[in-house]
């Protein structure tokens, strides 16, 4: 098995190969020039790193974080985005100190909604397969980092029937008169999925809550409006 750092160099060496300039331009600007970019689009860019997830089935949990740091580390953004595959790919097999040690640092380190959101998805497998972790996410929800409180707030974004309203609405209970777009928008978005699986409780929710800012009642209520407007 190549090492981690043999890993990325093939995957730079490929990547480089189909770079776009001018996707590169448009990707930065769309990320309000917060990030370089190589300029390969996502399905490509997941095409080319498919040899990639195959060989990080046959690392260890150590390794696999490392490699995904290694990814980190690269100035260009598809190479986090890579990352968050291969997280999202072995999710199953990450052990609940991944949750406590590792997605954080992934969380906090060259944090904007693109990666946050997608690294949400491992996050969402291992707390589901290990429920006693639900009382880490009560400590990401009080968090003063807000794209850890963000990440509590849709760790259970994909559950439906699944998921624990309780802890869903607790959530959006402790960070109702949150005002920052990010919080105030996974409010939304967390009470907008749960919307599709129990309408009721969502517009309860809602009603009980005035503090609730117009951007989080907006976004919760968006599919329930949609729908009676129908």
């Amino acid at each position: 098995m190549p090492t981690s750092k043999q890993l990325v160099a093939t995957l730079r060496k490929e990547l480089t190969k189909h770079s776009d300039p001018k996707v590169s331009k448009d990707a930065a600007a769309y990320m309000r020039n917060q990030f370089e970019f190589l300029g390969v689009k996502t399905p490509l860019r997941r095409e080319i790193s498919k040899d990639l997830i195959t060989q990080s089935k046959e690392l260890s949990e150590p390794e696999l974080v490392a490699l995904c740091k290694d990814l980190w580390a690269q100035p260009e953004r598809e190479f986090q985005y890579v990352a968050c595959d291969l997280l999202a790919k072995n999710a199953k097999g990450l052990s609940p100190s991944y949750l406590k040690r590792d997605a954080p640092w992934f969380i906090k380190n060259k944090s904007w909604w693109d990666s946050v959101d997608s690294i949400r998805k491992s996050i969402e497998v291992v707390v589901s397969a290990n429920p006693e972790l639900k009382s880490e996410m009560e400590k990401w929800i009080v968090s003063n980092n807000i794209w850890v409180v963000r990440s509590a707030l849709i760790h259970q974004l994909t559950l439906g029937s699944k998921t624990d309203a309780k802890l869903l609405f607790k959530f959006c209970e402790i960070q109702a008169r949150e005002t920052e777009f990010f919080i105030a928008k996974a409010i939304g978005w967390a009470l907008r999925s749960y919307s599709y699986v129990d309408s009721s409780a969502v517009k309860k929710f809602v009603k009980a809550h005035p503090e609730l800012t117009p951007l989080a009642k907006r976004e919760g209520l968006k599919a329930l409006i949609r729908k009676s407007q129908s």
